[in-house]
């Protein structure tokens, strides 16, 4: 795959990623749908880790910049860096497709969604404190007024809801990944860089 061909696949998936930002559907409890996962999936899948890494965050950062929804979240940001990466490193592995979809949901679902995710919202609307490096400090300082949930109590009550949110963007994935037009695509892809590698390797010899 050459350089410029896989720049513009990050660049489009970026663009993909904002716009799944903004087609959020918000559910009660601070809970939402959002498509950006299935983006941050299928980007670690195909293209590797620091691909998924810049479409996760640029995604969620020019859709903050553009539509801003309250103070930036440090953690959200972190939590959908990590989707693609998970995916990434998962896919690795010698396993059937489902099985890494599945092993790489059920990372995805404790350490972004119940974990960051959820930690970064009760941070910023029970403990009020920005959801940032600053706010954890202000939290272990203990410069903060009374905490009426613990942060256990509030991730708990999201749980189920989270668990729709991957479970809705894991079957998008799914239902892409089994796509004879994405194989096509990706056999492509891989031929293209094989082809380029034994060039490059036989210049190499000539010279």
């Amino acid at each position: 795959m050459s350089k410029t061909y896989k720049l513009t696949c990050i660049a489009v998936l970026s663009a993909l990623s904002v716009i799944a930002n903004f087609c959020t559907i918000p559910l009660p409890g601070n809970n939402a749908v959002s498509f950006t996962l299935a983006v941050c999936f299928f980007t670690g899948i195909y293209f590797g880790i620091l691909p998924a890494m810049a479409v996760g965050y640029i995604g969620d950062l020019v859709a903050h910049l553009i539509h801003p929804l309250g103070e930036y979240n440090w953690f959200m940001a972190l939590s959908i860096t990590l989707y693609g990466v998970i995916c990434a490193l998962v896919y690795k592995a010698k396993a059937p497709k489902s099985i890494k979809l599945v092993v790489s949901a059920v990372i995805c679902y404790i350490v972004c969604l119940c974990g960051l995710n959820s930690f970064g919202l009760w941070l910023q609307y029970v403990v009020a404190l920005h959801p940032s490096p600053w706010g954890v400090w202000q939290l272990i300082a203990g410069d903060h007024g009374v905490i009426k949930k613990t942060f256990w109590v509030y991730m708990l009550a999201r749980a189920p809801m989270s668990a729709v949110n991957l479970a809705v963007n894991t079957v998008i994935v799914g239902i892409l990944q089994e796509s004879s037009s994405i194989t096509k695509l990706v056999t492509r892809l891989k031929r293209e860089k094989s082809q380029k590698t034994a060039t490059a390797s036989s210049d190499e010899e000539k010279q």
